[in-house]
């Protein structure tokens, strides 16, 4: 091997690696998630705010529509990742989202790893939520 190819070889083995990489179960049912997660809600997304502090997070602030798991609130905000390697899930304004969260309300978090998902995907659970106990 030629020296300097082997030089470069060994100051990239040097170099510091950011891997951001998502890993996570699969989700169970529906039932099973509202169990594991604190609150669990119906919400049209009103804002998204990026964190200006540099923690690559977003905070989703929710008008609630229907409340399947925790005290019934008019409005609620939730923490989530950017997307990608964070498991942060993107949210859309406006749209109508089925949030799986855990957490205090004061700082609830939400990711791809549990079922939160549009409530007109039917993999969110919003029909078993409106019929479980």
């Amino acid at each position: 091997m030629k020296p300097a190819i082997l030089c470069l070889l060994l100051a990239a083995a040097w170099l510091p690696w950011r891997a951001d990489a998502c890993s996570c179960m699969r989700p169970g049912t529906p039932v099973e998630e509202k169990a594991r997660h604190t609150r669990v809600f119906l919400g049209q997304v009103q804002a998204i705010e990026d964190d200006a502090h540099g923690e690559h997070r977003r905070r989703v602030r929710f008008l609630v529509r229907e409340t399947f798991k925790g005290t019934p609130v008019r409005r609620l905000s939730v923490e989530t990742g950017m997307g990608g390697g964070d498991c942060g899930y993107r949210f859309n304004t406006g749209q109508d989202y089925v949030v799986y969260a855990w957490g205090q309300d004061d700082a609830l978090a939400t990711g791809i790893c549990s079922l939160t998902g549009p409530a007109s995907d039917p993999r969110s659970g919003l029909d078993v939520l409106r019929g479980a106990p």
